[in-house]
């Protein structure tokens, strides 16, 4: 069963979690497209994602009417990150089946979802050492790259740009977050389903949700200055 968007004509499914939040509290921040929500299983304080509102496999995916709205986003989460926390690190796992845990009945996750995670971690290292890659200064390269060849990625952000790595078409779950969880010495937090930290999740929501009030005032009045 599914409803379509009076505006957009997107397909939001009843039964799809990302389309109809069953934790709404979560969500710290919205736009006509997109949610900033809180992720679960945090391995960092303030871990984050940026969800498409409806169904596009990967953020290479979005309509080019979406992104500047998308890239507005991820620079007012990254600004709340590194103002609260000192650091702010980009991933995603681009339509390569390795978002969902095991079992859940679902090959792929149907909306784009970009990972921000306010902690030093070199997550370009753990692709480049497991895959052919490419650099990419920013987001147009990065669309162009799979409007060309439709394959699955990961992506992380690194000093120089985005490094970007084409895979097969199925690869381990939780690839990223793997990498992540290792190098900042909580192995066991990859699985954020067995971790899900919801105290910490809470702790982060409340800073975050202040600090994007707190930066979306200063562009009001700057806006009028």
């Amino acid at each position: 069963m599914s409803r379509t968007d009076v505006l957009t004509g997107s397909r939001r499914v009843v039964d799809c979690l990302f389309c109809f939040l069953p934790e709404p509290w979560r969500v710290v921040w919205s736009t006509p497209n997109f949610n900033v929500q809180m992720g679960l299983g945090p391995l960092a304080e303030g871990y984050a994602l940026i969800l498409s509102k409806f169904h596009y496999g990967c953020c290479a995916e979005l309509p080019a009417a979406y992104v500047d709205e998308f890239e507005e986003a991820v620079q007012l989460v990254q600004s709340a990150q590194i103002s609260l926390y000192g650091q702010s690190v980009l991933f995603e796992h681009g339509r390569s089946g390795a978002c969902l845990p095991p079992g859940n009945g679902e090959e792929l996750c149907y909306h784009a979802h970009l990972h921000l995670l306010p902690a030093t971690v070199n997550l370009a290292a753990a692709i480049s050492a497991d895959f052919p890659t490419l650099v990419f200064a920013d987001w147009t390269s990065v669309r162009s790259q799979y409007a060309r060849t439709g394959r699955p990625y990961l992506l992380a952000e690194q000093e120089a740009g985005i490094t970007y790595a084409e895979v097969p078409d199925r690869i381990r779950s939780r690839y990223l977050r793997r990498a992540a969880a290792a190098a900042l010495g909580t192995p066991e937090l990859e699985d954020w389903t067995a971790f899900p930290g919801y105290s910490i999740v809470q702790t982060g929501r409340d800073k975050m949700v202040n600090e994007f009030i707190r930066v979306a005032h200063g562009r009001e009045k700057c806006k009028y200055k």
